[in-house]
């Protein structure tokens, strides 16, 4: 199978899964019991789990043939630990079972990304049309499942998430040709530490985690929220639905229209999205400003999410691909939302959707920080 198709598969399996997991986790675990602060206690265990998690997998795979074996035998894990949901739901087995389900699933997209990355250098492949159909899986996810978890209970959540893993268990068994080859024969990846010291680094790392963890409450508890409003299960479903076909139009053209962008002016533009998407969702849900709220979503997390991809595969040297890769996950993805989640989790029951306004608070340092090129080398935008 060629790496677009083999890719392609991978990020719509993988996203499908997802599309189940992080808009209705939360509607889940409340099936389950838990209550609100638990349920924000667990998310933002789950997301730090994730961190560690994703440093320390991560961290071993130093060349490009550990990522398909990686790929393998994660899924594998998460198909097992998720299985062990339906026979533990007592609080200490949520509590166990959610960050073992962090450290190994979520670990899942940095190796996925990672060998993107490692395939737009060595067969020039298109990211954004192969991640598209993630986007899209994901879409199908939030419609589907929000409509089975309505009528037929939050049980099919579950059901979901385990069907999906399958799908990928048996996914990473089917070979790529060509397979993933290192920049220079015989040479081995930065770690993680030697990717961290590499200039600009840092800066990029504390801009992605402002503008990716601002999403934190907006993952975990919108859901909640908008069914106290008054919505249902199928219409929260239709509402991420918009978001991320928002998405998919940015994937799908970033190439022809973006794609002469370095990564400032792509994190940048995130950054004002993003300001935009929170203040409108913390002061109103009323439909219409709710679905242009959820169209800004292609800004808030396409732009960003494509802005770091940028930034990694072709402003960092090959060495430290696999390094950046795991330190974006882990930190932008996984350590910053999980403490803003944890917060938004202590918060909620006071601020209610005013904990928007705080989402969007947590972006306006990243105007001041892009200033700059990320880079010294880097051309300004």
């Amino acid at each position: 199978m060629t790496p677009a198709r083999w890719l392609s598969l991978f990020f719509a399996v993988y996203f499908f899964g997802f599309g189940t997991f992080l808009p209705f986790w939360s509607l889940w675990l409340q099936g389950a019991g838990a209550e609100a602060e638990f349920i924000g206690l667990l998310l933002g265990l789950g997301m730090a789990a994730r961190c560690v998690g994703n440093l320390g997998i991560m961290s071993r795979v130093r060349s490009a043939g550990h990522l398909l074996p990686a790929i393998r035998w994660l899924g594998l894990l998460s198909l097992l630990v998720f299985g062990a949901f339906y026979g533990w739901q007592t609080s200490l087995g949520l509590l166990v079972l959610t960050l073992l389900a962090n450290l190994v699933y979520s670990s899942l997209i940095p190796a996925g990304e990672a060998l993107a990355s490692r395939y737009i250098v060595q067969v020039q492949l298109d990211y954004g049309r192969a991640r598209l159909w993630g986007s899209a899986a994901f879409i199908v996810a939030s419609l589907l499942v929000g409509q089975l978890s309505a009528r037929l209970g939050s049980q099919w959540i579950l059901h979901t998430m385990v069907l999906s893993l399958v799908l990928l268990l048996l996914l990473s068994l089917l070979p790529v040709v060509p397979g993933p080859a290192e920049p220079a024969a015989g040479q081995r990846g930065d770690s993680v530490w030697q990717a961290l010291c590499r200039p600009g680094m840092g800066r990029f790392l504390l801009v992605t985690s402002l503008l990716q963890g601002s999403h934190a409450f907006y993952y975990g508890f919108s859901s909640l929220y908008w069914q106290q409003q008054g919505y249902d299960a199928g219409t929260i479903g239709y509402l991420w639905g918009l978001g991320v076909l928002a998405e998919i139009l940015v994937f799908m053209f970033y190439k022809r229209w973006l794609g002469h962008l370095t990564a400032r002016p792509l994190l940048m533009a995130g950054m004002i999205c993003a300001l935009c998407r929170w203040l409108l969702l913390g002061a109103t849900t009323e439909p219409g400003w709710l679905i242009l709220a959820q169209v800004l979503h292609a800004g808030s997390f396409g732009f960003t999410h494509l802005g770091a991809v940028r930034y990694i595969s072709s402003e960092l040297d090959g060495r430290a691909v696999f390094g950046g890769q795991a330190l974006y996950a882990a930190v932008s993805s996984g350590l910053a939302p999980g403490l803003l989640l944890m917060a938004s989790g202590l918060l909620y029951p006071w601020l209610q959707g005013q904990t928007f306004w705080l989402m969007a608070l947590a972006v306006l340092p990243v105007a001041w920080l892009l200033t700059s090129p990320l880079q010294r080398q880097q051309v300004s935008a």
